[in-house]
């Protein structure tokens, strides 16, 4: 089994609800430079901010991490 990238997931949610990432910071009320250091696995994103992308995702939290 081939293993993803940390919070891999979340780039492919992103692309699957054709958000950019722009789009999908504003929703999350985020910042874009933030969201693209999470989806590099640069940083990782606090609780908090998983459950704001979940909620902009309309997904659950598990299906981005």
């Amino acid at each position: 089994m081939l293993e993803r990238e940390p919070m891999m997931n979340l780039k492919l949610m992103r692309i699957k609800k054709n958000l950019s990432q722009v789009e999908l910071a504003k929703k999350a009320h985020i910042a874009q430079n933030a969201l693209s250091a999470y989806e590099c696995g640069k940083i990782s994103p606090k609780i908090e901010v998983l459950y704001k992308l979940a909620e902009a995702l309309e997904c659950d939290v598990k299906d981005i991490i």
